[in-house]
């Protein structure tokens, strides 16, 4: 695999497609940051507080390191986070790309309390870990060296959500086991669609392995994904439900098209 760095003139195909890739990534990253805030409003208690703030702070900075290697590809990052600070519930996807499940229309309605934030970073996580583990090995150097600071802060959000679904329990008792149990269902959903359909429906799929800038399909990281979520459940006593049927919806295809 042949591998770019910073200041190396780079193909026209392979860098119209990093900077679509890569720009799916940071300006998602951001959004969810947006979003995690949101749901500080469901802390019961201080160090709840804390412990999603600092998710908080560490979801923003993905986004900006990601935004750092697209400015010098020629990206106006500026105007990407301008946006999204101007226009945090209704952001046009002209201007910047984010996951469906990160809009704000879409996430509200996983919300009710903090059983379900706890729920969003035990079960939907291990999906991020599995996804965004794989650009630690991409061709495009900047982006390799970043993302495992990334994925291992990724892991510490996963640490998070166990933690605090075991603070539920802690507190809630056998009531509270039973409302992690039943969220349990809604997000597999979307961390089994995290990373996309199996058989994978876009044109330009293939394009980013052949560039070197997606390293594992959609089946493996999905296979990845239920074994950290297995064992993640396991360690909290909770029965992972079987023929869950994936949120595809929950994420967008990749178009090629910088935004």
């Amino acid at each position: 695999m042949k591998t770019y760095d910073e200041k190396d003139t780079l193909p026209k195909e392979y860098k119209e497609a990093l900077i679509s890739l890569l720009a799916f990534q940071a300006d998602s990253e951001f959004a969810g940051g947006q979003r995690v805030q949101e749901n500080m409003r469901f802390a019961p208690r201080p160090e709840e507080a804390y412990r999603l703030a600092k998710k908080h702070c560490e979801e923003i900075g993905h986004g900006w390191y990601c935004w750092n290697i697209l400015a010098p590809l020629g990206v106006d990052v500026d105007a990407k986070v301008k946006h999204l600070v101007e226009n945090p519930d209704n952001p046009d996807p002209k201007i910047v790309k984010i996951i469906n499940g990160f809009r704000k229309e879409n996430w509200s309605t996983f919300f009710q309390d903090w059983s379900d934030v706890a729920m969003f970073s035990a079960v939907v996580t291990p999906a991020a870990v599995a996804f965004l583990g794989q650009y630690r090995f991409s061709s495009y150097l900047p982006w390799r060296r970043v993302s495992e600071r990334i994925w291992q802060e990724e892991k510490g959000h996963l640490a998070f959500g166990v933690w605090a679904a075991k603070r539920v329990i802690e507190f809630e008792g056998d009531a509270g086991m039973a409302k992690l149990q039943a969220a349990l269902p809604k997000f597999m959903k979307m961390g089994l669609g995290f990373a996309g359909r199996p058989e994978d429906e876009s044109a330009n799929f293939g394009k980013y392995f052949e560039y070197g800038l997606k390293i594992r399909t959609a089946e493996q990281i999905q296979d990845e994904y239920m074994t950290i979520l297995t064992d993640r459940m396991a360690e909290l006593n909770l029965k992972v439900p079987s023929n869950i049927v994936p949120d595809y919806e929950m994420k967008v295809g990749y178009d090629l098209t910088p935004a």
